[in-house]
């Protein structure tokens, strides 16, 4: 933890793009050790190397986007860089290259589509972990890449930031989805910060800088408020299968009222933090982009809904038995109790931000903190707040609340039943829209394993190999030769001897005459 911390601190402070390149790639290695904490679980492990390997293909393009920069313009310095992106003074191929690299760096960072499989996986590390890197700090990296480039990318061609846009739509729809089937509450929570970053990412896409930027302080309460949730959840029931849960309320009241409060804040609902800072993305995408404005709607619906689920399927109905919850001594006990105070705490701590963070933006208070990274020409002043836009968000929010409570509250309705009224949509989402099958057979078993592996052999073998028996073969025969003339024959030895003598007066009479310089 203090590696990934000090990485965590190097990327945001840094002002030179290689010096965040190499503590972005510290903030990588960290949390491929923190994932894979618990290396004696096999899946932890896998989701560890998973997760180095998924990252991987985003930072070869942010590499690739270092190299390009420097090689056309010399220049490092992030500032310098984007005042001669404002002032025009990058071609805009270079520009577009430069920022689509920027951008691939981004999505495998912060999981967004199609690099967001390892985002779930990643859940098998310890829950703290879960909460600092995989929630607030570590996963919106991209995001914070993405807005320390902004005047860059405002000043590429137009289509980069509408890649930008409909990628962190796209994502925020698609993690909001698969977080209704999820039965891992973690995993709720895992495709939750995917879709909310996905959130960000159109933000930013829409000119939403400080709507952006803003929405990922006020994430970074509640998400950690909720995955620390989780994690006191676990302690007193020794599972995170929802469908072993069921009653806790009674039993963990704090736990319990504080998971409500950053559910709530999460699903946008007023006064709480999610609520200011979702509206402001929902109107920057309302003027800029309709249909984004419409996938935020329905991502807000959505996020109501599969939080609720989750509260309802944890805390309410009757407790199914959990796996045995132990103390702070190790003792199993059979009946779950709420957390003991050095786990509370850091609860109630945390739920107070997730009421009241959202305040600070009133008046453009954090909009002037924020905007002052921006050229003059860039900055938008303080985001308004539209009557039209709260409604729409409010009624998506409730809504999702009132579905949940309508399917979950009264009677958990059973996979089997779900499927009778669905059809075969809720096995597709549950596959994840097989997008981790098409992962594992094209990227991993075709790709790397095949054409990638095919290759290295080929190179090992015919060049590398051979290279090394090439260079034994002719030390080999250099020995065989030399092998003939140290044959221990004196005869052999003193002609050797004569033949020298006569080559060196040889020599030396040339030398003598001055033949050679004439």
């Amino acid at each position: 933890m203090s590696l990934f911390t000090a990485a965590m601190l190097g990327l945001v402070l840094s002002s030179s793009l290689l010096q965040l390149f190499v503590h972005w790639e510290l903030v990588g290695l960290a949390s491929y050790l923190l994932i894979g904490f618990w290396f004696d679980r096999p899946s932890a492990a896998a989701a560890a190397k998973k997760a180095f390997i998924v990252t991987r293909f985003g930072d070869f393009a942010f590499l690739l986007a270092v190299i390009l920069i420097w090689s056309k313009t010399g220049l490092l310095d992030i500032a310098a860089i984007n005042e001669l992106a404002v002032a025009g003074g990058i071609g805009a191929a270079v520009l577009t290259g430069f920022t689509l690299g920027l951008f691939s760096g981004a999505i495998g960072k912060s999981a967004q589509f199609p690099l967001h499989i390892w985002l779930p996986d990643a859940m098998e590390g310890p829950t703290p972990v879960s909460a600092l890197i995989h929630a607030a700090t570590m996963v919106v990296a991209g995001v914070y890449l993405i807005a320390r480039f902004f005047p860059s990318f405002e000043a590429a061609p137009a289509q980069v930031l509408d890649l930008v846009a409909y990628t962190g739509g796209f994502t925020a729809l698609l993690a909001a989805s698969l977080g209704l089937v999820q039965t891992d509450i973690k995993r709720v929570l895992a495709y939750s910060t995917i879709s909310q970053i996905g959130y960000m990412v159109m933000a930013l896409g829409v000119f939403g800088f400080v709507a952006a930027i803003f929405h990922l302080f006020t994430h970074a309460f509640f998400k950690a408020l909720l995955f620390l949730g989780a994690g006191s959840v676990n302690h007193a029931t020794g599972t995170f299968d929802m469908r072993r849960m069921g009653g806790l309320r009674s039993y963990m009241p704090i736990t319990y009222w504080t998971f409500v409060i950053g559910s709530l804040s999460l699903a946008g609902v007023f006064p709480l933090a999610g609520f200011w800072s979702k509206d402001e993305i929902l109107l920057d995408a309302w003027k800029h982009e309709k249909v984004l404005f419409v996938a935020g709607a329905l991502v807000a619906g959505m996020t109501a809904l599969y939080m609720f689920r989750a509260i309802f399927m944890t805390f309410w109905g009757e407790y199914q038995g959990g796996e045995g919850s132990d103390d702070d001594h190790g003792e199993i006990h059979g009946e779950p109790h709420e957390s003991p105070r050095s786990m509370a705490l850091p609860l109630l701590i945390l739920a107070v931000p997730a009421v009241i963070a959202g305040f600070f933006n009133i008046g453009g208070g954090f909009s002037h903190l924020v905007e002052g990274a921006l050229p003059d020409e860039l900055r938008h002043g303080a985001p308004d707040i539209y009557g039209g836009i709260v409604a729409v968000s409010l009624v998506m929010a409730f809504g999702g609340i009132g579905a949940a409570a309508a399917i979950y509250h009264a009677r958990r309705p059973s996979a089997d039943e779900v499927r009778a009224k669905l059809g075969p949509l809720p096995g597709v989402v549950e596959a994840k829209y097989y997008l981790d099958f098409i992962a594992e057979t094209v990227i991993v078993r075709w790709i790397l394993n095949g054409v990638i592996q095919r290759a290295a052999q080929l190179v090992d073998t015919y060049i590398i190999d051979f290279a090394v028996d090439q260079f034994a073969e002719s030390v080999r025969r250099a020995g065989d030769a030399m092998r003939r003339v140290e044959a221990g024959y004196v005869q052999g030895y003193t002609s050797l001897f004569l033949a020298g003598v006569v080559i060196a007066v040889v020599v030396i009479a040339v030398l003598g005459t001055g033949v050679l310089e004439r």
